[in-house]
């Protein structure tokens, strides 16, 4: 799939102001300003206290192609979040392209704050945060059986894990020019995780599905001395608990922060500060067997899948190697491969704990 293009952001945002006008602020205040935007999504301040989320592509092959779907599975997420205080308050949604506006949207709160640094007291945060979300179906209200009927439902994560890790590997593996030093890393790791899957009945053993965040960028955290905050579901699933934690702690993840490696002592610290924040017995058993078992598969597909995006990314941006946007994207794909060796001992390493 080739680079998402853009629509023209002030014709966008001038369709959407008249689209407001003549459905939801015919008098008042209608004030947009663009705050951030990406490959599948455009957000606007909207007024002082909202957002408006646009969908305007999708790269996720999940939604094939059909933006009303990105924005109604973010809507039923956060449906079934509200009043949670995990992630942003839904007031509005515009949930099928229209003649006057072929976007759709969600509108909800502001969430004041700055993104995951890694520090420890937001690290705490963190915990607490899917500490709450993890247990969201022990609550009165919060039952996951509505919500795995438009989720995907991931009932053999190691499984399926493995293979998708196996594809992307497969992706570098049989490039035109491949380095023999990845290759053989990528055979290692994959051998590991093969000798892992022997675990999978742990999950079985120990049943415990949930909301599953599932895509823990730095980015996708809004931080503040009250909480911390998950934005962004396009990835989200109804799985194990494990699927957070795995992918929060992976190095793939982490060092998306400017390179930054996450010390053991403060891995430790965010595990404890999350098993603290679950607050039953019973829980904490269960996802410690679920951790134990499926933790490093999200860092070993991560590491897989960047191993394969050098390849694909590479020959999207070979075309547009002048321009600024390209070049950046290119200065990260060669830090990425020098981060490579030590990502790849920090997954090894992680398959090799005992449960």
């Amino acid at each position: 799939m080739s680079p998402s293009v853009t629509p023209d952001l002030n014709t966008l945002q001038q369709q959407l102001t008249d689209h407001l006008r003549s459905t939801l602020v015919p008098e008042g205040p209608c004030e947009l300003r663009i705050l951030a935007h990406g490959e599948a999504n455009i957000i606007f301040r909207f007024n002082d206290r909202s957002l408006i989320r646009m969908t305007v592509s999708t790269p996720n092959q999940r939604y094939q192609g059909n933006i009303a779907q990105v924005t109604q599975f973010e809507h039923a997420i956060l449906t079934y979040l509200q009043g949670s205080g995990i992630g942003h308050e839904l007031y509005q949604a515009k949930l099928e392209p229209t003649p006057d506006l072929g976007y759709t949207y969600l509108i909800t709160n502001y969430l004041e704050g700055v993104a995951l640094d890694y520090s420890r007291d937001h690290l705490k945060q963190c915990g607490q945060t899917l500490a709450r979300l993890h247990r969201l179906p022990k609550q009165e209200g919060y039952g996951i059986e509505e919500l795995a009927k438009t989720l995907p439902l991931v009932q053999t994560p190691l499984t399926l894990f493995y293979q998708e890790a196996k594809d992307y590997a497969q992706t570098y593996i049989e490039s035109s020019d491949p380095e023999p030093e990845i290759v053989e890393m990528l055979h290692q790791v994959l051998e590991k995780a093969y000798q892992h899957l022997r675990k999978e009945h742990l999950l079985q053993d120990h049943p415990h599905l949930c909301l599953v965040h599932g895509d823990h960028t730095y980015g996708n955290w809004v931080m503040n001395p009250q909480r911390a905050c998950l934005i962004d579901w396009e990835w989200a699933e109804v799985g194990t608990p494990a699927g957070d934690l795995g992918h929060f702690l992976s190095p793939v993840t982490v060092q998306r922060l400017q390179g930054y490696q996450l010390p053991v002592e403060d891995r430790t610290f965010f595990l404890e500060s999350y098993f603290e924040a679950l607050a039953d017995p019973q829980l904490i058993e269960t996802v410690k067997y679920h951790f134990a078992a499926f933790g490093p598969f999200p860092a070993l597909r991560s590491l897989c899948w960047q191993a394969g995006y050098w390849i694909t990314a590479s020959r999207w941006y070979a075309d547009l190697e002048d321009s600024p946007s390209a070049r950046e994207r290119m200065d990260r794909f060669r830090r990425s491969r020098e981060q490579f060796p030590r990502q790849w001992q920090e997954v090894m390493a992680w398959f090799e704990e005992p449960i």
